[in-house]
């Protein structure tokens, strides 16, 4: 069998990559911000008082719906939370990749090389050691990026019950 040229690109290996990094930080639509949750404690507490027999006039009064412009703000929140939540992932999910790869090239380039080849050793072990330099960048940065998105209130609707 012959190879085309088109067969056997070397960007085929990055969009790959691309792709279980994209698939890896796709965001969940139960990624809320500060005010989305509050909106959801009050509609689980609307539930248990309409339960109880108190009247939902009695609970406006404790526990206000938002306004209009504090709904607006919670649409802004939950984007804003949703954004970093893809970030997070975008830079964990493809630094561990890199890292990963970073320690099949290691473990490669032990069979690959053979014995008496210290230049190719060494070829393999500085690309290995920049990829795993670089993948522990991008987890550290998702790591950072993380702390603000829960810093900010943010959270998952999974986390908050």
């Amino acid at each position: 069998m012959y190879r085309t040229a088109n067969s056997s690109r070397p960007g085929n290996a990055l969009f790959v990559l691309a792709l279980l990094a994209g698939a890896a930080g796709c965001t969940p639509s139960n990624i809320v911000g500060p005010l989305s949750h509050a909106e959801d404690e009050r509609a689980h507490m609307l539930t248990r008082a309409w339960a109880a027999g108190v009247s939902a006039e009695i609970l406006d009064e404790v526990d206000p719906p938002l306004t209009p412009q504090e709904s607006e703000l919670a649409r802004e929140q939950d984007s804003s939370c949703r954004s970093s939540y893809e970030w997070k992932n975008a830079f964990t999910w493809t630094g561990s990749l890199l890292i990963a790869g970073a320690a099949g090239i290691t473990i490669g380039s032990a069979y690959a090389t053979g014995n008496s080849d210290t230049a190719n050793r060494i070829v393999f072990g500085v690309g290995a050691g920049t990829l795993a330099t670089l993948g522990s960048g991008l987890v550290a940065i998702g790591g950072i990026i993380a702390n603000g998105f829960s810093d900010r209130g943010c959270m998952s609707k999974m986390s908050a019950k």
